[in-house]
């Protein structure tokens, strides 16, 4: 492509740039977690609330039948406050399943809390601490059955206070058994209006606090950080090339939207050695890239563009602050077909159906709803069809999942850990053991001495739907990307 070309083709794929906003893990809000506790292996799910103040449930599935009780705990992820926990709240054992805990918590602010899960039984104790963003989604809608009974109410104590103060200046006065006249009966009509005055003007007011009450909690309602695609071209030398070739290279530009929630865009840490992982995907999900663009300058990253065919594509980019913070920004990128850069590092593709090469879902038969803590296995073979036996630690995990609904209006980025990112995970206040890791976490990495050919993923699908989910493993030194599809009830 000569200098010109290029040009001509980085000013058309500018001009199809449309920005998008999201929230962290789109549409997937619910923390899944696989970690040890002390001897004790646990799957623990927590919902946030959706509003802030609000009520968490988790939910506590344990591996041991000797386990006597747990209790969990909320505070904040980092701080002074992360080190003084409060007295724990004991969660209750299920009637149906002994090995199974629930409770709720109160998550009182803003930010990054952790739930710290504290298990007692025959083997002695174990403490696991759980990161969970506290990012408020919405205002809790009143149900139209209630908000028609306060109405009621409301017109009954209005009418009520104006016949009594009626009454009362028609009727005051009078002798028992005498009967009001003119002078009192306009007296009662006068007080009367005045009354209904005051009930309109009050529930006037009334509105107003409660409006402006509302206009204020507008404010806390979370507003991801956004992301401005830009096509710019990048002088690039190939290798055995004596002079420059121009690429394209995509340029991603980041800015708060004035969330009063203060965020800084300069205040990422890395997560699997990365700042941020880039996952491009097409609208009908038969093309998938996970790239990892550098820092350019403060709140822009780039990333050369690998060969993209002509379409649009939907960008999901997952950063996480340094207060433990994580969020997913996302954007839509229309471009003409591309002559790109090849990939390198950690980077992968997925190019179609045909190219799932070794990779099976080991499934069972019960069909996957929502809501349900589901253990995803995944099983990567050798050419011959046995078991593979070259898997190495992609990124420092066995493996990477993407979920991503039909619509995309669902996305999750999952470990063989949970959902939870690593670099929140190794900021949490007690030591712990992250998916089956033999130390405690470091960066977010396992160590194994070999990897087994499966690898599984706790997950659980937030809403119904079409799905497709993208499996990455790292046989080799190769990164292989496999996508399955999984209809939820």
């Amino acid at each position: 492509m000569t200098r010109s070309g290029g040009r001509r083709l980085l000013a058309l794929i500018a001009v199809f740039v449309l920005p998008q906003i999201a929230s962290a893990h789109v549409g997937s809000p619910d923390v899944y977690l696989d970690g040890q506790a002390g001897p004790y292996r646990l799957f623990v799910t927590v919902r946030p609330p959706r509003v802030i103040p609000g009520v968490a449930d988790v939910e506590i599935l344990t591996t041991d039948a000797g386990v006597r009780d747990v209790r969990i705990v909320p505070l904040p992820l980092v701080g002074a406050a992360a080190q003084f926990a409060p007295v724990p709240d004991l969660a209750e054992r299920s009637p149906d399943d002994p090995k199974l805990f629930t409770g709720h918590l109160w998550l009182m602010t803003i930010g990054e809390w952790q739930v710290r899960v504290i298990v007692n039984g025959d083997n002695g104790s174990g403490t696991l601490s759980v990161p969970v963003p506290t990012l408020p989604q919405s205002t809790l809608g009143m149900k139209p059955v209630v908000r028609g009974v306060l109405i009621a109410f409301m017109l009954l104590l209005s009418i009520g206070f104006v016949v009594i103060v009626a009454a009362l200046f028609r009727e005051a006065r009078l002798e028992p058994g005498v009967a009001a006249g003119p002078d009192a009966r306009r007296r009662g009509r006068i007080a009367g209006a005045a009354a209904a005055i005051v009930a309109a003007v009050s529930i006037s007011l009334g509105n107003y606090w409660w409006t402006a009450e509302a206009s204020t909690y507008a404010g806390y309602i979370y507003k991801p950080l956004q992301m401005t695609p830009s096509i710019i071209s990048v002088p690039r030398v190939a290798s055995g090339a004596s002079r420059s070739r121009i690429s394209p290279a995509l340029q991603l530009s980041i800015h708060d939207p004035g969330w009063i929630f203060t965020r800084r865009v300069d205040d990422f840490v890395p997560d699997h050695d990365h700042l941020m992982h880039l996952f491009v995907v097409s609208t009908d999900l038969d093309r998938f890239w996970h790239l990892h663009p550098t820092a350019a300058s403060t709140g822009a990253f780039e990333q050369l563009l690998p060969d993209l065919p002509a379409g649009r594509y939907e960008l999901f980019a997952d950063v996480v602050h340094r207060t433990g913070v994580p969020e997913t920004l996302t954007a839509s990128l229309d471009v003409p077909a591309t002559n790109g850069t090849p990939l390198s590092g950690d980077d992968g593709e997925w190019m179609g159906p045909t190219s799932n090469g070794h990779i099976t879902w080991v499934r069972d038969s019960q069909p996957l709803t929502t809501k349900r803590l589901t253990m995803f296995t995944f099983r990567a073979d050798d050419e011959s069809g046995a078991p593979a036996t070259d898997l190495e630690l992609y990124m420092g995990m066995p493996g990477h999942a993407i979920f991503v609904r039909r619509d995309r209006r669902v996305f999750a980025h999952v470990h063989p850990a949970g959902s939870a990112p690593m670099a929140s995970l190794a900021l949490a206040a007690a030591p712990t053991h992250i998916g089956h890791a033999t130390t405690p976490v470091q960066a977010g990495h396992e160590t194994h001495a070999s990897l087994p050919p499966t690898v599984t993923f706790p997950y659980g699908f937030p809403e119904p739907g079409d799905y497709r989910i993208f499996v990455q493993v790292k046989r080799a030194g190769r990164v292989e990307t496999a996508a399955f599809d999984a209809h939820v009830e």
